[in-house]
């Protein structure tokens, strides 16, 4: 069966866009590439930092281990194709 959802796995979300650049550079001297993303949430502008798409819930929950293991708090994010 095809999975109808790609996944990424969420390292923060920032009310400053320094803060989420910041978390950015610190996943890229990991090794990792991940994207900043503007929402609004509540009347208030949040910036989400994000690595993905994966394919496969268990790529992205591979990595969310990883980046636990190195003391990042993530979440998975799971997002209709």
């Amino acid at each position: 069966s095809v999975d109808p959802f790609d996944y990424f796995v969420q390292a923060g979300a920032f009310r400053a866009q320094s803060d989420a650049d910041a978390q950015r550079a610190k996943l890229a001297m990991m090794g990792w590439e991940a994207r900043v993303s503007e929402r609004e949430q509540n009347g208030r502008t949040v910036f989400r930092v994000r690595v993905g798409p994966f394919g496969k819930r268990d790529d992205a929950e591979q990595l969310k281990e990883k980046l636990d293991g190195a003391g990042v708090e993530s979440a998975l994010v799971r997002v209709q194709r």
